[in-house]
């Protein structure tokens, strides 16, 4: 018998893939609800995501969406998706999406084109725990990397790419310098990998682990695990549930929460391993989702939406323009934002009260994307704990929770391998492989 202890993205699609394959599990779950977060709302006529906003899709996990049935329901991104903003200047930019865009555009001065250029001919090679930012600034230049990969960086992690590390991030980055001796060779010589696309399904991401959950025969909601220990070759967990506190016994187990949710779990068993998942940063985040009428807004809003590099020193970390990139999200003659604020760089604005979060960050939408009128719906949510920094804390978390596999103890999640929910998704696949 296995258990799976957290029913979000990782845990769900685990306990699918076991059952699938006629092993049995128990899925347990502390809140009354699966998903994680995931987490689709419907206020009124407007459609929020609480959570991740979109999932890049390849073959493989394109193969899986047809399985569970789910493609009549999934609605790729609008082609203007890859039109991509950056906020320098104090304005919004459109970012070079080619070659010809970047030698005639103005996003980048001569100076920095030239030094991507010079890229071509460095022979420096990273070395072990290289930061993200050494990593560009070495190859590319400062400034390339401050708005570019910085911004990018904080719309994926909420993170500080003078922390963040290329091996845990770009690890595949690393692999094109080794081979080729430059990024720009490694890229035009094999490409930018398989291609993916972005996407959601109609009634929001939900749809997907409501899926999952649904079909699941051994899923226990409101069922909190407090601990683990070993006992001879099993490994038994505390439970606490409306009966009351019960002890359950299983073969294997599967932690698939947050690295602080794991050392809780641990801590009387393997209190090393605790220690070291403790350590583990996350960024805070809070969200504004506010909708204008059309006819208010300036800006044509004709991409994905806009990152603000830190060196801009914003108060939003970055903006979606949700109705620009799916369907039904608002009503017709309006437009849905999304603005994210904190994370690394400003944790401190996560301490602000919710007015004043939707003040300033209409203050700073309005002045952005020139728009004239009061927002006709607003509503604001946050994360103490959103997004696991991929910093050398949790390189030493990922090496030392592998060796508990060896006691028949493994973990899933968007730390262990890897942060998007496509990475979530198919290493919960292949570790059910393994079970």
């Amino acid at each position: 018998m296995i258990a799976i202890i957290g029913a979000g993205i990782s845990g769900l699609t685990l306990a699918y893939q076991l059952q699938q394959a006629g092993k049995p599990y128990i899925l347990f779950e502390s809140n009354s609800r699966p998903g994680g977060y995931i987490n689709s709302q419907r206020f009124g006529k407007y459609l929020l995501e609480v959570g991740p906003n979109s999932i890049l899709v390849d073959k493989k996990l394109e193969e899986f969406i047809h399985e569970l049935n789910l493609d009549k329901l999934f609605e790729p991104a609008a082609i203007i998706n890859k039109n991509r903003f950056i906020y320098k200047d104090a304005n919004i930019q459109q970012v070079p999406s080619g070659p010809l865009s970047f030698l005639t555009g103005r996003f980048f001065s001569a100076k920095t084109k030239y030094a991507i250029f010079k890229e071509l001919f460095n022979k420096s090679i990273s070395k072990e725990n290289e930061t993200v930012y050494d990593f560009f600034a070495r190859r590319f230049s400062a400034p390339f990397t401050q708005y570019t990969i910085d911004p990018f960086a904080t719309g994926v992690y909420a993170g500080d790419i003078k922390q963040l590390l290329i091996e845990e991030t770009f690890p595949q980055l690393v692999e094109l310098e080794k081979q080729y001796g430059s990024i720009i060779k490694g890229i035009f010589k094999k490409g930018f990998g398989e291609k993916r696309k972005t996407g959601t399904f109609v009634h929001g991401l939900q749809t997907l682990t409501d899926t999952l959950a649904a079909q699941l025969h051994s899923l226990q909601l409101n069922t909190r695990v407090l601990n683990l220990r070993k006992q001879m070759d099993k490994i038994v967990l505390t439970t606490d549930t409306k009966h009351g506190i019960e002890e359950l016994t299983f073969d294997k187990v599967v932690v698939c929460g947050t690295t602080f949710q794991a050392a809780t779990l641990i801590k009387d068993s393997y209190p090393d391993l605790s220690a070291i998942l403790s350590q583990v940063q996350y960024a805070s985040m809070k969200a504004v989702f506010a909708a204008f009428k059309r006819t208010d807004v300036t800006h044509p809003m004709n991409g994905f939406g806009c990152l603000y590099p830190s060196a801009e020193q914003s108060f939003l970390a970055g903006t979606i323009w949700n109705s620009s990139i799916f369907n039904d999200r608002c009503p017709a003659d309006e437009v849905l934002t999304t603005s994210f604020i904190g994370g690394m760089h400003h944790p401190e604005y996560t301490a602000l009260s919710e007015s004043e979060l939707e003040q300033r960050a209409i203050q700073q939408l309005s002045k952005d994307l020139g728009i004239t009128g009061k927002p006709t719906f607003t509503h604001v949510a946050g994360w103490n704990k959103a997004i696991p920094q991929y910093d050398i804390y949790l390189k030493k978390a990922r090496l030392a929770s592998k060796l508990l596999s060896d006691d028949h103890i493994y973990f899933r999640s968007n730390w262990t391998n890897g942060i998007s929910l496509g990475n979530c998704i198919q290493s919960a696949r292949d570790l059910a492989l393994i079970l």
